[in-house]
């Protein structure tokens, strides 16, 4: 079996995903058309009123372990 060169493995590799791309456009009527609403409010929102949201919880981080201070771990104190 003789090797195959490096720019047809490259070749092959980029082809690929671009002929899945064009055979899911032509089995799908095209790419979709995106959904965008007709106008757009800033600073509105539709989902619940904000002053009946529940408060956010409070989370304490624990105070750290007491333990020596020291970084080196290594017991050689030369």
């Amino acid at each position: 079996m003789r090797s195959v060169p490096k720019a047809v493995l490259l070749l092959a590799a980029m082809a690929l995903p671009i002929a899945a791309v064009l055979v899911s456009f032509a089995l799908t009527d095209g790419p979709r058309v995106p959904q965008v609403p007709a106008t757009v409010q800033i600073g509105s929102s539709p989902g619940p009123d904000p002053t009946t949201a529940p408060p956010a919880p409070t989370t304490e981080i624990p105070p750290p372990a007491p333990g020596d201070d020291d970084d080196d771990d290594d017991d050689d104190d030369d």
